[in-house]
């Protein structure tokens, strides 16, 4: 009798759940080129490619505002590509600014600000 009530049980919570708990909520937005250029661009600027990763960069720029990661290797490309200037105008014209907290940008505004004084 034990047993069965196991089973029923058993039964009953493998029947129970339904697709709406499994489904992440985080991925509404999806946009999979945009990813497959991401991690492609990624991959070139490991790969020291910095001209092809710039091209992916700028392929997926939706993400400049979701991704703090995305931000740091984008604005390392453009530096490294002599697009001081560009770097330096995406690192201003951000609207999350918490995003842009890393040391590249620091200095690359610092230099700005010394070339205008």
């Amino acid at each position: 009798m034990f047993n069965k009530l196991i089973k029923v049980l058993a039964l009953f919570l493998l029947f129970y759940q339904t697709q709406v708990y499994s489904k992440s909520a985080s991925f509404n937005d999806f946009n999979s080129r945009d990813l497959t250029n991401y991690f492609s661009g990624i991959i070139a600027y490991e790969n020291k490619e910095n001209t092809d990763a710039l091209k992916f960069f700028n392929a997926s720029k939706v993400l400049i505002n979701k991704h703090n990661s995305y931000l740091k290797r984008y604005v390392n490309s453009l530096v490294l590509e002599n697009k001081v200037a560009q770097a330096i105008n995406i690192i201003k014209n951000k609207n999350n600014k918490t995003n842009t907290d890393f040391f590249n940008a620091y200095i690359l505004l610092v230099i700005d600000s010394l070339k205008k004084k």
